[in-house]
């Protein structure tokens, strides 16, 4: 793989200095350098880092609303030493930073859109504050417009075995068409989106319809103020008599009102998912029958974002010692505890990994995976403080790696659960039939990434992300493929026979990319829009895909706020 490596951010993050978080089960990290830290004396009268992080800011509020900006204005958090540095956020994406003297932002925004904005504090030695709470802000739009698009025209259907595309004729509008409706028999099943400057595709492929059926579509247009044309003409399409697609069809399993995450399926076939804001487990047969929690795991607590009841692993040596393994949130940080499962969840046995992964409302990572070489793999987040992923003594930003007992492995590069580092919130891990690891990404707001990871690997965040920054570094290693983060977002990911599945939330699709040595081709998009947001796809025993929605309720921690479906996805060649 090239060694030259991404980009990221924007200047503010030049700000970013490093923190220190002791390693569970490893020496205390000595203190960071990447700036000068603040010092406090202890009782001895010697100098000690401050690992002391500020309050949460409080009391956010906007003013000077317009179509095109906002004012934020925030409370003052509190720090034993002080406050340097307030970043703000939105959903999840950070826009910028400033002193820590100043309380107030006038920032940008775009017309119609709503975003769920906050503010972390960060003092001089790097310690970040946990989240404000998020301030929902839906600017106007700078001109009313009540003018729907013209109708698509052109529409035809090509078919392909059980897939059937279809394109179509532009259609115009008086300031932009930005999207298009694909609607099948009068449902919508599918959506293409663009914007004002980047218009969105004519083309959709409907994928794994039923074979030796009629089926008859029609296209709508729409604008960014929800102006919605009147339909184009219809087009008919007859399927052939076998799947000719490497995707043949999806079968809705359940529907769940809260967040599935994790999901696992045990050796017998049961199934095993995480509710996030539940914080418990349900087990179900795998045609969704018999569904029931098995039992609350101990001690989790949401972020008012994307903490909870996160990534599931099962034991590899499940069929004698019934470990169950979970990543989840407390109160004060990210951990790794496992659970043994004999029908219910034997809270009475649970024990404590790892301790002390950062949380905060975004950026957790969450995925478990055991390897090839029986050791567990966990994608950890960066706890919305960057620069705690260049830090090889910290927990977050890193790929982790551990003994299925909690121990740290021998042979890991840096003495600590550490096996790569420089990852923002890394949230999809899978191994291929040649036992490497690859894993998947979050980017800020330019890209998202797929990795292969190495032993003692370096990812670049928060200088490079994908391809973009400072990346001109030797010592990074370079992702193997990027995604706008538009049309990407992406959380889990799965290998089924050397094919890379990959689960978008943003983007709303599922990539398919066959692996070719060091390299991924042949990259296709499926359920573009048909399903929203996708959160979870993993491996079905019978060579086949479980997929899970994320559509609703996925940035808070409120139960059962959600509409969601568990499917399985059956493959062809």
């Amino acid at each position: 793989m090239p060694n030259h490596r991404h980009p990221i951010l924007s200047a503010a993050l030049a700000l970013l200095t490093g923190a220190g978080l002791a390693l569970a089960g490893a020496p205390a990290p000595a203190a960071a350098t990447a700036g000068p830290a603040a010092t406090t004396p202890d009782p001895a009268g010697r100098l000690a880092a401050d690992t002391t992080p500020p309050t949460a800011p409080t009391n956010l509020r906007s003013s000077r609303l317009t179509c095109q900006s906002v004012t934020l204005t925030w409370s003052a958090s509190r720090d034993n030493v002080g406050v340097a540095f307030y970043d703000i956020y939105h959903d999840g994406q950070q826009v910028t930073s400033v002193t820590g003297s100043t309380l107030t932002a006038t920032l940008a925004v775009a017309q119609g859109v709503t975003w769920g904005w906050y503010v972390n504090a960060r003092d001089a030695a790097g310690n970040v504050s946990q989240a404000s709470a998020t301030l929902r802000v839906t600017p106007p739009f700078c001109q009313r417009d009540t003018q729907p698009p013209t109708a698509p025209t052109g529409l035809t259907a090509t078919v392909s075995g059980t897939d059937v595309t279809l394109t179509w004729t532009a259609a115009t509008d008086n300031v932009a068409v930005t999207g298009y409706d694909i609607r099948r028999d009068g449902v919508t099943v599918g959506s293409v989106a663009g914007t004002a400057t980047n218009p969105p595709a004519t083309r959709f492929t409907d994928t794994g319809l039923a074979a030796d059926t009629d089926y008859a579509y029609t296209v709508v247009a729409r604008d960014a103020q929800g102006n919605v044309s009147t339909a184009s003409a219809a087009v008919s399409a007859h399927t052939g008599s076998t799947c000719t697609s490497p995707v043949c069809g999806t079968t809705e399993i359940t529907t769940e009102r809260d967040l599935p995450w994790g999901l696992v399926q045990l050796p017998d076939g049961t199934v095993l998912y995480g509710r996030r804001d539940l914080f418990d487990i349900v087990a179900m047969k795998p045609d969704g029958t018999d569904k029931h929690s098995i039992g609350t795991v101990p001690n989790v607590a949401g972020t008012n974002g994307e903490g909870g009841v996160l990534g599931l692993a099962v034991s590899p040596d499940f069929s004698t010692d019934r470990w169950l393994y979970i990543y989840h949130t407390t109160t004060t940080d990210n951990r790794i505890v496992r659970i043994r499962y004999d029908g219910t969840l034997r809270t009475d046995t649970v024990q404590v990994l790892v301790t002390g992964i950062p949380r905060n409302k975004y950026h957790n990572g969450g995925r478990l995976r055991f390897g090839p070489d029986g050791m567990l793999y966990a994608a950890a987040g960066d706890g919305q403080s960057p620069d705690r992923a260049q830090d090889i003594n910290d927990l977050g930003g890193k790929v982790l790696r551990l003994r299925p007992d909690g121990g740290v492995p021998a042979d890991n590069p840096f003495g600590n659960y550490v096996w790569s580092y420089g990852h923002r919130n890394p949230q999809g891990l899978a191994f291929d039939s040649r036992g490497r690891l690859f894993e998947q990404e979050f980017g800020n707001n330019v890209m998202d990434e797929t990795n292969i990871i190495v032993k003692g690997g370096n990812y670049g965040w928060p200088a490079c992300e994908g391809t973009v920054g400072t990346c001109a570094n030797a010592g990074y290693v370079a992702p193997v493929r990027t995604y706008p983060v538009a049309e990407g977002s992406c959380s889990g990911i799965a290998i089924v026979r050397d094919v890379l599945y990959i689960a978008c939330l943003r983007g709303a699709r599922l990539y398919r990319a066959r692996i070719s040595g060091d390299t991924l081709t042949d990259v296709q998009q499926y359920f573009v829009g048909t399903y929203g947001r996708l959160r979870t796809v993993e491996p079905t025993l019978d060579g086949n895909l479980w997929l899970t929605t994320s559509s609703g309720g996925d940035k808070d921690s409120i139960p059962n706020n959600s509409n969601e479906r568990i499917f399985k996805v059956r493959l062809g060649g």
